[in-house]
Formats: C-alpha cells, sequence, structure tokens
C-alpha cells in the first residue's frame, strides 16, 4: 500500500506508518528519518506491532542539515501537527498534499473528535 513519488532502493528516506489506536492509546503516525526500511517494529507493552510504511519520500535539504544519517522517529497524534511540521522543514507543498490526502484513510483522534 506504500505510495512514494520517488523510487526508494538504496537512499535514506522518511517514511510514515500507522499505529492503529488501541484501548489504552489513541491513534498515531510515526515519520521515521533516514528510515531504510519499510518496516518498523513498535515497542508496545503487550507485545511488539510490526508496521508496514504506506508513504515515503526523500528528506529535504534542512531534515538532511538537522539529522545527519541519524534515524530519528517522529510521533504525531494530529494530522495538523504532521502539516505543521512539514512547512517547517520546507515541504515542497505537493508533497504535503500527497501525504495529507492518507488522513482520510489513516483516522487521528482530532478528526474522531471534531
Amino acid at each position: 500500500m506504500m505510495s512514494a513519488p520517488h523510487s526508494t532502493t538504496g537512499n535514506f528516506y522518511v517514511r510514515y506508518f500507522y499505529l492503529p489506536a488501541s484501548t489504552d492509546r489513541y491513534a498515531e503516525v510515526i515519520e521515521v528519518l533516514n528510515s531504510r526500511s519499510e518496516v518498523i517494529e513498535v515497542p508496545m507493552r503487550e507485545e511488539d506491532v510490526e508496521l508496514h510504511a504506506f508513504f515515503a519520500r526523500p528528506l529535504t535539504g534542512r531534515e538532511l542539515e538537522s539529522y545527519r544519517r541519524n534515524e530519528v522517529w517522529k510521533v504525531f497524534s494530529a494530522w495538523e501537527e504532521v502539516k505543521h511540521d512539514h512547512f517547517e522543514f520546507d515541504l515542497p507543498d505537493d508533497l504535503v498534499e500527497q501525504l495529507l490526502r492518507f488522513r482520510y484513510i489513516f483516522g487521528l483522534h482530532e478528526e474522531m473528535a471534531a
């Protein structure tokens, strides 16, 4: 199901994963910068959860400067947080729009409360 505007082989990318809600936690979008894999394992209290990326994109120049080659996880509980974070790193508007289309598939608490 992963959507990517460019090929993702052999380079560092930003990948997005959806962690569904559970009885004690809201759903979240996990952004992994400098990701080399389309799959991550998220440690959970009961058992680890394996997630598959739903979107991938190359890092921006500002992200490369900020994070170098370190893998960094950012966790978002609202799509507005994702949008705000991406404007701070000069992500092109068309890529932001491609990413935000997933809010209709992967609902977060902000949308469910509205």
